[in-house]
């Protein structure tokens, strides 16, 4: 399989993570923490078996092939995003990191630019964002946030994993800008 067909696969699965946002707003937060958890408890073994005995490598990327595999970080990531954040934050994140992060995806497999991959990113998610009337200056600047942690592929020897940062970076710069915002208005 070549490798730009491999990664539209990757990021066909990758897409299905939208299924997020109708799944909270039919059944809120806990349903859906519920449901994470789950979801990571069925991944687990299938993802040892994978490690172990060498199952499910269609979509696994190189770095993958003897680690935690990056679905299994976003998971993680939006499993504590929902614990920890508000609606709106989470929504910001998850298209942030789906949306967003998908394109990236693509675009650099295609073009191999960096630069491109980090605008389209940014743009992806813009108007992902407005698409779910979440538009404003905290969602901007997280925004930018998640595309600038994305960016970032290792400190010293360790590999960041994007798949969880940006999640998590995405959620709490949009929260907190909305905290600051807030709290600087009051009299």
């Amino acid at each position: 399989m070549s490798e730009i067909k491999k990664e539209l696969l990757r990021k066909l699965i990758h897409f299905s993570g939208l299924l997020y946002i109708p799944v909270y707003l039919s059944f809120g937060s806990q349903f859906v923490i519920l449901a994470l958890m789950a979801i990571i408890a069925i991944l687990l073994p299938i993802e040892v078996l994978r490690l172990k005995k060498g199952y499910f490598r269609l979509v696994s990327r190189e770095y993958e092939e003897k680690k935690l595999g990056a679905h299994i970080y976003f998971l993680f990531s939006m499993l504590l995003v929902t614990l920890i954040f508000p609606r709106d934050s989470c929504f910001v994140a998850l298209t942030t990191s789906i949306v967003g992060d998908g394109f990236a995806g693509i675009v650099r497999k295609i073009t191999g630019k960096e630069n491109l991959a980090s605008s389209s990113m940014f743009f992806s998610s813009a108007i992902g964002i407005a698409l779910l009337e979440l538009f404003q200056i905290s969602a901007l600047i997280a925004i930018f946030c998640g595309t600038a942690i994305e960016r970032i592929r290792k400190v010293g020897r360790i590999y960041i994993q994007d798949n969880f940062s940006v999640p998590l970076a995405t959620a709490f710069a949009d929260h907190s800008v909305k905290y600051i915002i807030s709290s600087s208005f009051k009299f």
